[in-house]
């Protein structure tokens, strides 16, 4: 009986032992995610009132955009210019205008400008429904 007991006792210490001698063949991937928000810090006007502000993100750009254009369909004239935008230097003023009655196309137009360093300016008509676009820069 000792015998047995001895084997059995002896024979799960080599299992044991076995067991934890084995290669460990992990094949988890670690992956690691980095969110990257845009910062963009801007300088807008509303009827001639200055004001900066610094957005976190797409998402927040947008909503600016939406603002602005919202502004401008209530009345208001406003203009914006991204601070960090790459900036063309000219010893001329370069001005583009774009009018359209679109709000979509009016809203890509001004967004695709002021990312390229130009000073939007948006006024809206309400009687003719016409988004004035204008980029200096």
């Amino acid at each position: 009986m000792k015998r047995t007991i001895i084997s059995i006792a002896l024979l799960a210490a080599l299992v044991t032992l076995a067991v934890s001698c084995q290669k460990d063949s992990f094949n988890e991937e670690t992956t690691m995610v980095s969110e990257q928000n845009a910062v963009y810090k801007v300088w807008y006007s509303i009827d001639g009132v200055t004001h900066q502000v610094t957005l976190l993100g797409d998402d927040a750009w947008h909503d600016f955009l939406n603002r602005m254009f919202a502004l401008a369909e209530s009345g208001h004239r406003i203009s914006f210019r991204l601070e960090n935008a790459p900036s063309r230097v000219a010893f001329t003023k370069d001005v583009v205008t774009y009018t359209t009655t679109n709000h979509d196309d009016a809203y890509k137009w001004a967004e695709k400008m002021g990312n390229e360093g130009y000073e939007v300016i948006i006024e809206y008509d309400p009687r003719t429904g016409v988004y004035t676009c204008t980029a200096i820069n």
